[in-house]
């Protein structure tokens, strides 16, 4: 066992990794046999631990221990981090489910940078105001508008709504949230939107909505401070114009009205299949726009209910998810010499195996490239 250590000690990575397991002090003292006290001033910096020390701390999180010794840093939010979740949450939750997003972060961002990877423009169309104001749904329209103008998606179905985001410099990740029950969380990290939605319950349409709907808090709302977010009147009003640019965006106005030419049960599943969205959100968009009457509205909202299907409806199983793709197409398309030398700089950088680089990239990444070698091994 080594007498020194290659790399200095860091205390904010021991704090990222707690708050990533959403774990008490208490809990990794139980497990790696060193005081609550003893951890707790290593993770405020007043004291330091020796080899075998960050080795039980690396074998407890299940990461190598060069994760935290390396130079690398776990970047952090800069401006508001929007939640989309069902319920108020503990705090650690929170945390917890931030702090995927930070460490998919630091992999992506070290990736982007080795692949020479275009950064992240902010549309000239965003609203880039710092002021809360009521936005008009005619001024979310036209964002939305710009949106299909920029890939010129016409009037009809959006074909990929992944890919879309993907295009637009935005980073996306399928991520296990159930325990932290939250669907989606976004933030700006680096000078990039990330955006992290929980892979686990939601149907293909209903993680194509949410993904439109944080990407309206992208183009309407992520030039507002913080505590413009966390007054609860202005959040309500600031997730239902995300709610209204998700619909215009995924069923645009004369899109939507050509094809809705009847409002029954049985047409309205038809058209959730051509346009992929939810039936409930069909109803809802329908309704706005004058194309379902108040009370047919509300009938169909009451088969629904009856039907149980205000959780999975009809061809939830049948319409495929649209997995992210970006990153892994950039490895993909770049020379197999410099893809293993990408991912070898990676990890030396972050102190990570390959491995563990490869699972911060996601279940789908590690799916697409489960037969990829380096330096003749196989990763999974």
């Amino acid at each position: 066992m080594p007498s020194s250590l290659p790399g200095k000690f860091s205390a904010a990575k021991l704090s990222f990794f707690r708050d990533l397991k959403g774990e008490s002090l208490k809990q990794v003292s139980d497990d790696i046999g060193y005081s609550v006290t003893t951890i707790s001033k290593w993770e405020k910096g007043r004291a330091v631990p020796g080899f075998e020390g960050i080795l039980n701390l690396s074998k407890h999180f299940g990461v190598n221990h060069n994760f935290f010794l390396s130079k690398s840093i776990v970047p952090d939010f800069s401006g508001p981090i929007f939640f989309r979740k069902a319920a108020v949450l503990p705090k650690r939750k929170i945390i917890q489910a931030e702090s995927k997003e930070r460490g998919y972060a630091l992999v992506d961002n070290l990736l982007t940078n080795y692949l020479n990877l275009p950064q992240y423009l902010e549309p000239s169309y965003a609203n880039k105001s710092k002021d809360f104001n009521v936005l008009s749904y005619e001024f979310i329209d036209k964002v939305a508008n710009n949106v299909r103008s920029q890939f010129e998606l016409g009037d009809g179905p959006i074909a990929n709504m992944t890919l879309i985001v993907e295009r637009m410099g935005i980073r996306v990740k399928f991520e296990d949230l159930e325990s932290e029950k939250i669907d989606a969380i976004n933030g700006n990290i680096l000078s990039r939107p990330y955006i992290l939605l929980n892979s686990r319950r939601l149907s293909s349409v209903r993680i194509r909505f949410n993904l439109a709907h944080e990407l309206g808090h992208v183009l309407l709302h992520s030039h507002y401070p913080n505590n413009v977010i966390a007054n609860s009147s202005n959040r309500r009003t600031i997730e239902s114009e995300a709610n209204h640019f998700a619909g215009a965006l995924l069923m645009p106005d004369y899109g939507i009205s050509l094809d809705m030419i009847r409002s029954n049960m049985n047409f309205l599943i038809e058209l959730k299949s051509h346009w992929k969205v939810a039936i409930q959100a069909l109803i809802y968009r329908g309704n706005e726009l004058g194309l379902i009457a108040d009370d047919q509205a509300l009938f169909l909202r009451q088969t629904i209910y009856r039907n149980k299907w205000r959780i999975r409806e009809p061809l939830d199983d049948v319409i495929p998810i649209e997995n992210p793709s970006y990153i892994q197409s950039a490895i993909k398309f770049t020379n197999n010499d410099l893809s293993e030398s990408v991912l070898e700089s990676v990890s030396k950088d972050t102190g990570l195996s390959l491995a563990e680089v490869y699972s911060w990239l996601g279940e789908e990444f590690l799916t697409e490239n489960k037969r990829i070698t380096v330096n003749g091994l196989r990763l999974l």
